[in-house]
């Protein structure tokens, strides 16, 4: 199982009434819950950040042995003209490391994706990720 994993809106909220990475224990609950799972980053920071750097975000403060589960980043299409759609960076990342498993994307911007597309779990942007995420997640992971 893939989980590819947008940072704003999903591990912090969109408004930034709270810290940046404020849902990181979530984000690390559903980890523990799912061992099998391992995360590419999908979110637009890697565009300025170094995935050494994305990966210490993400585990900082309690997370740091969850690191290993950490297995890339989807790469920028901006190239070619697609720029903002997450699904084919994705599909990109998927077809590159022959992966035909199961994957599923935490996002809080449908309108990057195809419509109606199976493999999104739409996060609240304006709330990030929550205990009722956290459930039903790990409902469609396991």
């Amino acid at each position: 199982m893939i989980l590819f994993l947008d940072f704003d809106g999903v591990l912090h909220p969109h408004m930034r009434r709270e810290p940046d990475f404020c849902r990181l224990p979530l984000l690390w609950e559903i980890l523990r819950a799912a061992p099998e799972a391992k995360v590419v980053f999908s979110t637009s920071w890697r565009e300025i950040y170094r995935p050494d750097e994305m990966v210490e975000f993400v585990t900082y403060g309690g997370g740091e042995n969850l690191a290993h589960r950490i297995v890339g980043q989807t790469p920028s299409l901006e190239n070619e003209g697609r720029y903002g759609r997450r699904d084919l960076e994705i599909q990109s990342w998927l077809d590159a490391n022959h992966h035909t498993g199961q994957w599923l994307a935490l996002d809080d911007m449908p309108e990057i994706f195809s419509g109606g597309h199976p493999n999104l779990y739409v996060v609240d942007g304006t709330r990030g990720l929550t205990d009722e995420d956290v459930l039903a997640i790990l409902g469609r992971i396991q």
